[in-house]
C-alpha cells in the first residue's frame, strides 16, 4: 500500500444512479473489506440508501473510522449515524441555509469534517460559514478539524 493512500473511498450506495444495485452492494462490500484489511478509514457516498449502508457496515462489523461525505440530511439521521461513532462531512450546503445548518449545529465537534466536493466554492468560504454557524472563530474551527483529522487518519 502506498503511504499517501490514507482512506478507501469514496464508495457506497446510490439509489439514483443507473448502476445495478447488486453490483453496487457487491463492490461496496469489497471496499468495506479492503478498508478493514488495510485499517484505513472509509469515505461513504450515500444517496437515498442510508439504511442499506448502515446494514452493510453492521454486517461487516466495521471497526475503521467511517465518514459520510457531503452530508446534508436531517438532524435525526445525523444522530443515528453519530451514535454509531461515524463522522459527517459538510460542504457547500452550509452556504445555502436549509436543513444542513441545523444538522451541522447539532454535530459534536469531534465528529465532523468540511469539504468542497464538487462545488466550485473556496474551502475558506465553507470554513467561514461553518465558524459562524457554530458561533466560534475560524481558528478554533481549524484546530478542531486538525484534531479530527489526526484522530481519524492517524497523522
Amino acid at each position: 500500500m502506498k503511504p499517501n493512500v490514507i482512506a478507501i473511498g469514496e464508495c457506497g450506495l446510490d439509489k439514483v444512479t443507473p448502476t445495478d444495485w447488486h453490483l453496487q452492494t457487491k463492490a461496496f462490500s469489497r471496499q468495506i473489506g479492503l478498508a478493514q484489511e488495510l485499517n484505513k478509514p472509509l469515505i461513504i457516498h450515500c444517496v437515498r440508501a442510508y439504511e442499506e449502508v448502515m446494514q452493510l457496515l453492521s454486517e461487516h462489523k466495521v471497526t475503521v473510522p467511517v465518514i459520510f461525505h457531503g452530508f446534508n440530511k436531517s438532524p435525526q439521521l445525523a444522530e443515528q449515524l453519530l451514535n454509531h461513532g461515524y463522522y459527517l462531512s459538510f460542504g457547500a450546503t452550509l452556504l445555502n441555509g436549509g436543513p444542513a445548518i441545523d444538522t451541522f449545529k447539532s454535530v459534536p465537534g469531534n465528529q465532523f469534517f468540511l469539504e468542497t466536493d464538487q462545488s466550485a466554492q473556496d474551502i475558506r468560504h465553507i470554513y467561514a460559514a461553518a465558524a459562524e454557524i457554530r458561533r466560534t472563530t475560524e481558528e478554533q474551527l481549524i484546530l478542531q478539524l486538525q484534531k479530527n483529522y489526526k484522530t481519524v487518519f492517524n497523522r
